[in-house]
């Protein structure tokens, strides 16, 4: 019962934050009172519509507005319509900064003629003042670009808590690099955090062995202090069972973590490689290539170069190098002379009336035919031999 009281207490403290819910906040620049608060610097006037503001600038400028709200925010939702894109910058005040001191974050915006948004995660950046006094946007010249609404959101101390702890439990997707490496426990703080935790290489989070660290130390000088308040003469004992007790926990802890990890990893390699048959097995991120490649090493056996056309260069041109080795692929703006050319998955291409591989309408092989094809966008095209059209047969 000693033990529990502590935890209780803990409990009891954390209930206050754990009761603050998800608070966002709508700023449609589409409304009057909403479009008054914003402020140009260096920009032309702005066009002022019944669904936002249109920016048209031939010149660099900022445009930004004050901020004051009674929680902090962790992510901002930007709605615009822009016909060419736009690289801008969202810049933001701290609250003690100066006045005309701001911080800023690179976003791209992609083209499109109807209202899109874009997600920026304020909460992966260092510096950001999760309370700022103010907030904008950096423009570049040749900008064309109508924002329709800002939406700021932030999450509870609780709400960011409970977050971390599961992130500290999510699971890196089935990468190349998963064979032989993980990143290990990462700790963020909102549910968009999270969900886009691997997107970025590398991820845009924070290590939990930081905190494991921080814990071990307290835990480690906590241990000592209670042991050294004792008045008989087992202090030594003490901290040393208890330090090597503490170490023992979060060594099981980490173990179950990264073993989940490995399993789950293992389990899908099983299920979708090992367990299949020849040519329909896939593995990982590139799919059912080893078998590809097995099926080709035939036909390129006496080929000492081919052309390989794929979804991505890198890890698919790697892969083959090694597979097909000493048959080596190369990209079309290298395969002049080459007779083989291996395409895999890549539906967008054709066989236009030529006979030659067509992308976006234009031919980029030369005539050809399919000698084998394994599905739509993966098959295996054997260019025919050149003949002159100016030779002429002597009698």
């Amino acid at each position: 019962m000693r033990l529990l009281r502590p935890l209780l207490f803990a409990l009891l403290l954390t209930l206050p934050f754990a009761a603050e819910a998800e608070q966002q906040t709508m700023l449609s620049l589409g409304d009057r009172t909403e479009q008054a608060q914003w402020n140009t610097i260096g920009l032309p006037p702005v066009t002022s519509l019944s669904n936002g503001i249109r920016i048209v600038t031939s010149q660099k400028g900022t445009l930004s507005r004050p901020l004051a709200l009674s929680y902090g925010i962790d992510m901002v939702t930007v709605y615009y319509t822009s016909p060419r894109g736009a690289s801008l910058s969202f810049i933001w005040r701290s609250q003690d900064s100066p006045a005309g001191k701001y911080l800023q974050i690179p976003i791209t915006l992609r083209p499109s003629t109807v209202s899109t948004s874009i997600i920026v995660d304020l909460s992966a950046i260092g510096g950001w003042d999760p309370r700022a006094s103010a907030i904008g946007f950096q423009i570049p010249a040749a900008t064309d670009i109508t924002f329709h609404g800002i939406e700021l959101q932030g999450w509870s101390t609780g709400e960011q808590v409970v977050e971390a702890v599961k992130c500290f439990w999510t699971f890196d997707g089935l990468k190349a690099y998963s064979i032989n490496f993980f990143w290990g426990p990462l700790l963020c703080s909102t549910p968009v955090s999270r969900a886009n935790l691997y997107r970025n290489q590398p991820p845009i989070a924070h290590s939990g062995m930081r905190v494991i660290y921080v814990l071990l130390i307290l835990g480690t000088a906590s241990l000592a202090i209670r042991a050294w308040l004792q008045p008989d003469g087992r202090r030594g004992r003490r901290i040393l069972f208890g330090t090597a007790a503490l170490f023992s926990i979060f060594w099981i802890v980490l173990d179950i973590r990264m073993g989940a990890e490995f399993i789950a990893t293992w389990t899908y390699d099983v299920r979708s490689y090992l367990r299949e048959p020849v040519g329909k097995r896939t593995f990982r991120t590139i799919n059912f290539l080893p078998d590809f490649a097995a099926a080709a090493r035939g036909i390129l056996a006496d080929q000492p170069r081919y052309v390989l056309l794929a979804p991505t260069t890198d890890t698919f041109m790697n892969f083959m190098r090694y597979q097909t080795y000493p048959s080596l692929p190369v990209t079309p703006a290298d395969g002049s002379g080459t007779t083989i050319w291996l395409v895999y998955e890549r539906p967008d291409l054709s066989i236009g009336s030529g006979g030659q591989i067509m992308e976006d309408g234009l031919p980029i092989s030369p005539p050809g035919q399919i000698i084998h094809e394994f599905m739509k966008g993966t098959f295996v095209f054997r260019t025919l031999p050149f003949t002159s059209p100016t030779s002429t047969k002597q009698p």
